[in-house]
């Protein structure tokens, strides 16, 4: 793992708050960005004034069928990432999550999962997993730091994020009812609340969750009725065991084999 400007160790937290708004002014820092806008297939405009690129990584992504390599970039104010092409020189399918609306979960480990975390934000959350316990901690330490630097110190959780779905091969049956065998004929759904695979039975109701949709989405029939009673804390299982969920399929691609590129962090941790 890689890491550049190694300055400005011992500066007060003031001070330390400026070692990104110096980087953003970077002639260096300006490349790094356009740099990574070339790169994507159709992307949004990422320059924009005062915004710096702190870090990138190849990170593996649990989605809802399979582990993916995606490429994700830090910024001091958005996470974006995407499908990898074309190692190092071509991405697809760009997202882009303000780093405000962002919580992260503690470190999580599973026999599928080593040296993984959970990012939750209102409209996806997810797992990723690194290449290594080193690697994990880097990203979660600089991952931190610019949530609290881009929350201006006042990272206040969003109660409202969304569910990450149980991946599908993580159920024969649906896991409401416990007796609907899925086939191809009886289709896996999830419910957008609680993240669970349920069948078609079991969530015909719909819910309307803001935060997800300025529609109704699909529910299972307990978040349902819980939701209606206004039981917004019982409405999700417990989630934290769930360490292989996902609510985000980014298509059918990938490979479950990490390639380990180092990530690379243009500024030190303790300078954010």
């Amino acid at each position: 793992m890689t890491s550049a400007n190694s300055n400005g160790m011992g500066r007060s937290s003031s001070i330390k708050e400026d070692g990104l708004a110096q980087l953003s002014r970077s002639s260096e820092n300006a490349k790094r960005i356009k740099n990574v806008q070339d790169k994507f297939v159709n992307s949004q405009n990422l320059q924009k004034e005062g915004r710096a690129l702190v870090g990138e990584g190849i990170l593996m992504k649990v989605c809802r069928k399979k582990p993916k390599q995606r490429a994700f970039f830090l910024f001091n104010d958005i996470l974006v990432y995407g499908q990898v092409v074309i190692s190092g020189r071509k991405y697809s399918q760009q997202k882009i999550i303000p780093l405000n609306e962002i919580q992260i979960s503690a470190p999580m480990d599973s026999a599928e999962n080593p040296y993984a975390w959970l990012i939750k934000s209102p409209k996806k959350s997810f797992i990723v997993r690194a290449n290594s316990d080193r690697e994990r901690q880097e990203w979660l330490a600089h991952l931190e730091r610019c949530i609290r630097y881009a929350s201006g110190g006042n990272n206040t959780p969003n109660s409202a994020v969304a569910a990450h779905w149980v991946p599908d091969d993580k159920a024969d049956t649906c896991m409401h009812c416990h007796t609907s065998k899925f086939s191809a004929y009886n289709r896996r759904h999830h419910c957008r609340n609680c993240g669970i695979i349920v069948c078609d039975t079991c969530s015909k109701k719909r819910f309307l969750l803001p935060h997800l949709d300025a529609k109704p989405v699909r529910v299972c029939d307990s978040c349902y009725l819980k939701l209606n009673n206004h039981d917004m804390d019982d409405s999700r299982p417990n989630q934290r065991d769930r360490t292989a969920d996902s609510s985000d399929s980014d298509g059918d691609e990938g490979t479950s084999q990490y390639s380990p590129v180092p990530a690379t962090f243009y500024q030190n941790v303790e300078n954010i």
